[in-house]
Order: C-alpha cells, then sequence, then structure tokens
C-alpha cells in the first residue's frame, strides 16, 4: 500500500487548512510546501502513517517535491516523526520506504540525483504535462495542448525511468497517462513496470499490455522518440497497436 501525504492546494481543498488566496495557486502554497509551513500538521500526518505501517506493509510518498532542500526537510521531519513514535511506545514497520512525486519539470532533470535519496519515484503526469507545457489543467480551452504525447513530456519521462534504471530504484507512473491504452504500451516501451491508476481502468490497459509484446513496445517508443509532435508520436501508436486493440475488445 502506498500512502500519500497531503495534496492540498491549487484546485484541491480541505477546510482544516486556512490557505491564502493567491493569484495562481498552482504555483503557490501547495502539497509538500504547505506541510512544510505547518510542520506540527505535518508531523501529525506521519507519526500517523508510521504507526499504520504496524499493521501491514506500506510506503509513504509525497508530492511535489521540487529540490533536494525541500527532500532534504522531509526526509529530516520523516525521522522526526519516527522517532517520536519510539517515544511514545507504538509498534512500527522497521522498513517505510520514503518516496517522492515527480510532477514539476526541476525534479525530472534532478531525477539522478534525488534518485540517490529516494527509495521509490512516481511520475505523476496530470500536473508534469500543466508545468511543463504551461497549460492550467482546468481550463477546457486548453485542454487540446495538455498533452501527455509530447514529445518533452515523454522526454522528462524517460528520464526519469533511466534514473530509477542506473540507481535501481522502483518509478512507476500514476495519472491520466497510466489510464491510456497508448500510452500504457508506450511507457512500457520505455522501460516502466509500474502503472498506478483508477481501479475503472486496470481492465482495459491489462487488456493492452497483454496484446503487445515488450518487443514491440519498445521498437514503437524509439520510433515515437523521432517523432517531433505529440500528434506524430499518437500516430505512430494507433498505425501499429489501434487494430489489435480493437480486436482484443
Amino acid at each position: 500500500m502506498t500512502l500519500r501525504t497531503f495534496d492540498i492546494g491549487g484546485d484541491k481543498f480541505a477546510s482544516v487548512f486556512q490557505v491564502p488566496s493567491e493569484m495562481n495557486p498552482a504555483l503557490g502554497l501547495r502539497a509538500v510546501r504547505l506541510g512544510l509551513a505547518r510542520k506540527p500538521i505535518f508531523l501529525t500526518q506521519l507519526r500517523a502513517m508510521i504507526r499504520a505501517s504496524a499493521h501491514g506493509q506500506m510506503r509513504v510518498m509525497v508530492p511535489m517535491i521540487a529540490s533536494l532542500g525541500e527532500w532534504r526537510q522531509v526526509k529530516a521531519l520523516f525521522e522526526q516523526a519516527v522517532a517520536e513514535v519510539d517515544a511514545d511506545g507504538h509498534a512500527h514497520s522497521k522498513s517505510i520506504p520514503l518516496g517522492m512525486m515527480v510532477e514539476v519539470p526541476s525534479a525530472a532533470v534532478m531525477a539522478d540525483e534525488f534518485a540517490v535519496e529516494t527509495e521509490f519515484m512516481s511520475i505523476g503526469t496530470n500536473d508534469l504535462v500543466q508545468y511543463t507545457l504551461a497549460v492550467d489543467r482546468s481550463s477546457p480551452e486548453l485542454a487540446y495542448l495538455a498533452s501527455f504525447f509530447d514529445p518533452a513530456i515523454l522526454r522528462l519521462v524517460r528520464m526519469v525511468i533511466q534514473a530509477g534504471r542506473r540507481h535501481s530504484r522502483p518509478v512507476l507512473v500514476c495519472g491520466a497517462m497510466a489510464s491510456d491504452p497508448f500510452a500504457a504500451i508506450l511507457l512500457v516501451g520505455m522501460g516502466l513496470r509500474e502503472l498506478s491508476m483508477e481501479a475503472a481502468a486496470i481492465p482495459e490497459i491489462r487488456e493492452a499490455i497483454a496484446n503487445v509484446t515488450v518487443a514491440e513496445a519498445e521498437e514503437a517508443a524509439q520510433v515515437a522518440f523521432m517523432a517531433e509532435t505529440a500528434t506524430d508520436i499518437e500516430r505512430v501508436l494507433h498505425e501499429r497497436f489501434a487494430a489489435r486493440l480493437e480486436e482484443g475488445q
């Protein structure tokens, strides 16, 4: 089981937090930034997660990490929370993997450095698309620009996957990209082996991946990376796999 620390702010709200009004909430006090600004509340949540580990295998994931400085603050607070749980005499697992979400370009660019200090990385494609392409994810008028098939997105995703491989760190993808059959095939071809998605999407994605060999997915990924636009990349994938996926339905 993976537990995510609170991802509040931006387009997510909670009445317990009094978040100041901001001109651009997506770039403001949200997610881990809010946690570091409200450390007593953040520590309370971390202690609860640590205590929960006594009841089954789990890992803790922190959203919207943008710098090594932020990550090191989180690690220090996590260690403090473990010490406080121990001091109170509560049981917990001896091993609780602590990982991060890669949702902003800076984290993807620094993936090699993060892979040294984290125990796993989860690529949050929805926010990664928003921050990389400068597209408001909630804007209907700009939805056509917010494509996870954009070459810039794919290159950032590949950077994280490769960094994870170099440092033997698990990498997974979550968000809309993981729920798209063609994107799932592409991700497998890029070397990804763990996808996180809503339960309703699992049967379709399982069927899509089952109808394609790893070698085919890898070859498609190589061709896709030579394309220059999202439209071209989608065309490559549809030409190779659309008919087969339709037959499998």
